[in-house]
């Protein structure tokens, strides 16, 4: 049986969100800027929920929160390699790596490990990413890298874990350091209901993707085991052509360009799909899997 995560999605929305935010921590640090001038920022670009997470330091920032924009608590555990702690409410940095990543899970949130390929490749050894458990992704691209050192992508570390027979999920944030960075990677999310509860729902259920500029207008999967995929630029434009790949447990399956594509499984254990424009932006979407094949690790 294969399980699609995108299947069924209506009723909610779509939010874009970034879960790797710094900011209000003072001049010199890397939050420099005050949260109401970043806040603003991710407003005007039209973002739905945004978590503010500095280095091993919890902002509570619940009250901001409204309507239309939704903050999400969450803390950037900076003991090499960092990660993401989401959906918390203190800092776990004293812990090693597998006891914040647990604390985090007790608290009802999940970890995402940032910037697998930030100054090196393996920035995040696969040792490592073999031996802890429990952790939600990985960021599959930080745009802040790109203007730093190393590859803000990391499909490469992303198909390993998946390989390995681990359900992970792949997020893309910007990882705001300076006004520069806002907007360039994001985790765009399906929500039934607009709320943090609702954005965890649909983190769970694997119901979002990584995109640099591009929405995906859908993919389904039918009794055939035929995956059909489109993606779009959110603005309105003439432009809906794109490039797609179909990549599995063996590598890449099939390349198209066009307006939609289209894949027949064939008893993979998973078929995740990239796309990309000709501007370059980009879209990562969660692997269409075997329910057997990611069975002892769900």
């Amino acid at each position: 049986m294969y399980i699609n995560p995108y299947e069924n999605l209506e009723g909610g929305r779509w939010v874009k969100t970034n879960f790797h935010t710094h900011a209000g921590t003072g001049e010199g640090t890397c939050g420099r800027h005050p949260i109401d001038f970043v806040l603003g920022l991710y407003r005007d670009l039209g973002y739905g929920a945004v978590c503010i997470s500095n280095h091993d330091l919890y902002t509570d920032t619940s009250a901001l929160s409204d309507d239309s924009f939704c903050l999400i608590q969450g803390v950037e555990y900076s003991a090499d390699p960092h990660m993401l702690t989401i959906g918390v409410d203190k800092s776990f940095h004293e812990l090693p790596h597998q006891a914040a990543i647990d604390e985090t899970n007790k608290q009802g949130g999940f970890a995402i490990l940032c910037h697998p390929n930030w100054i090196r490749k393996e920035y995040w050894p696969y040792e490592k990413l073999n031996a802890l458990s429990g952790y939600a992704g990985i960021e599959v691209i930080n745009t802040l890298i790109y203007r730093l050192s190393g590859s803000g992508r990391a499909t490469d570390t992303w198909d390993y874990i998946l390989r390995q027979g681990k359900l992970i999920y792949g997020f893309g944030d910007d990882d705001f350091h300076r006004p520069f960075d806002a907007g360039r990677g994001y985790t765009d999310i399906y929500a039934r209901e607009f709320s943090a509860a609702g954005i965890d729902a649909a983190i769970r259920k694997g119901a979002f993707t990584a995109s640099t500029g591009l929405s995906l207008d859908y993919l389904t999967l039918d009794g055939g085991g035929k995956i059909r995929v489109r993606v779009k630029f959110p603005t309105e434009t003439y432009v809906n052509k794109f490039y797609y790949r179909f990549i599995n447990e063996n590598g890449v399956a099939s390349e198209s360009y066009g307006e939609s594509a289209e894949y027949a499984m064939a008893g993979e254990n998973y078929v995740r799909v990239d796309a990309i424009a000709d501007s370059g932006a980009m879209l990562f979407a969660q692997p269409v899997y075997s329910s057997v094949y990611f069975a002892a690790d769900r």
